[in-house]
């Protein structure tokens, strides 16, 4: 295709122009959900190559970050970008379910976290009362060898 926007960067799959570090997982797209881009009607090459490359930002986030590297305008942002690509056509449904997922699943593991930090507060409290304890004991028995 002899598309201006097209350099030895970048290669056509299906109609959008993609940068060659992104071929394998747009077409890991295309193969894996062919509904995601059959309604999109964008005839400007370069909103089709923005959209495209805002759909891989979003997923190498969604699947690729850690869950505690994401904050919540960090996913609040990924759920505006996915409702403007859905609005140009995008079928994004298997996405929208992901981030319903790593949403949930960030939410508990910062419970996780928080009930972690919790226990080990009261495992201090109770090793120093244990340490107390031990403390008392020892001087009960020196108490009682000089009866």
């Amino acid at each position: 295709m002899g598309n201006q926007m097209e350099t030895h960067n970048t290669e056509n799959v299906n109609d959008f122009i993609v940068d060659l570090s992104h071929v394998k997982l747009v077409n890991w797209i295309f193969k894996t959900h062919p509904e995601t881009a059959v309604k999109v009607k964008l005839q400007n090459q370069q909103l089709r190559t923005t959209c495209m490359n805002l759909l891989v930002g979003i997923i190498q986030k969604l699947y690729h970050k850690p869950l505690h590297d994401l904050s919540e305008s960090e996913l609040s942002k990924v759920s505006e970008d996915l409702s403007d690509l859905t609005k140009v056509g995008f079928d994004l449904q298997w996405l929208s379910s992901k981030l319903g997922k790593v949403c949930l699943d960030r939410k508990n593991h910062h419970a996780s976290e928080a009930r972690i930090g919790e226990i080990e507060q009261q495992v201090k409290k109770l090793e120093v009362m244990r340490s107390d304890l031990k403390a008392d004991l020892e001087e009960e028995k020196t108490k009682l060898k000089r009866l």
